[in-house]
């Protein structure tokens, strides 16, 4: 096990394996092409002081402000998406030393791997848990290829998104994570894949789900609580980890 166990009030926490980046990551990259978008609207002055041409120079103004409008939208969500995840890493951080967690981790390859928000070992299972950080009221079936997420904007008219179904998402990702763990000591290893949503006031679920839970952030906690019956032993708990360790990217 790591060494990162440490005591709070007599009580030993979880223990955290890798903290959040992926997101981070994207976040990082969306501001370093805003910047470049930035340069080129610069460089647009000396391009018409050189060769006089202004259609050459409103081009390159246009395609920049595209790129800096593109990747500015992206940045909003990727910081949403980073706050969620941190809200989700914070509620994790109460479990007891039973549970080891990664936040934010990408497994399986960088190009096609499963990137998973969080990922939770205990003797009791596998959790692999999905976060969306939206407000508003969401809709969609387990079976559906996309949610909606519904919410009111100012002027009193509604804005309305449509995103990729998050149970097949942690779907996915539990199948990824049993991909992994396919050896015949692990087969009968229990993974639940999770979905949870911001406990924000504003977040109104009208979701129909049958194996996937579906769940608002305040009541993750608890739904890990509940599950303890032992499925996994101590060593086979330290050879899985040994095997997600190698497996991230």
């Amino acid at each position: 096990m790591d060494d990162l166990k440490f005591l709070l009030g007599g009580i030993f926490v979880a223990i955290i394996k890798n903290k959040e980046k992926s997101l981070n990551r994207k976040n990082n990259n969306s501001w370093f092409v805003e910047f470049i978008g930035i340069l080129m609207c610069i460089a647009a002055i000396p391009v018409y002081a050189f060769f006089r041409n202004i259609y050459t120079s409103f081009v390159i103004i246009l395609v920049a402000f595209a790129v800096i409008i593109h990747f500015s939208k992206k940045r909003k969500i990727y910081k949403a998406g980073i706050q969620g995840e941190k809200e989700i890493a914070k509620l994790l951080d109460s479990l007891n030393n039973r549970y080891l967690v990664y936040n934010d981790i990408v497994i399986g390859g960088k190009e096609r791997g499963a990137q998973i928000d969080h990922l939770v070992l205990s003797p009791y299972g596998i959790f692999c848990i999905e976060t969306k950080n939206m407000k508003g009221v969401i809709m969609g079936k387990e079976e559906d290829r996309e949610w909606t997420q519904i919410k009111g904007v100012q002027g009193g008219k509604n804005y309305e998104k449509k995103f990729y179904n998050p149970c097949k998402q942690s779907a996915g990702h539990a199948n990824a994570v049993k991909n992994i763990l396919r050896h015949s000591d692990f087969i009968n290893t229990p993974v639940y894949s999770i979905v949870t949503f911001s406990s924000n006031k504003n977040t109104n679920l009208k979701v129909q789900v049958h194996s996937t839970p579906v769940i608002k952030s305040d009541k993750l906690i608890d739904f890990i609580n509940k599950k303890k019956e032992i499925f996994i032993s101590d060593d086979k708990l330290r050879r899985i980890e040994n095997i997600i360790d190698k497996q991230i990217c």
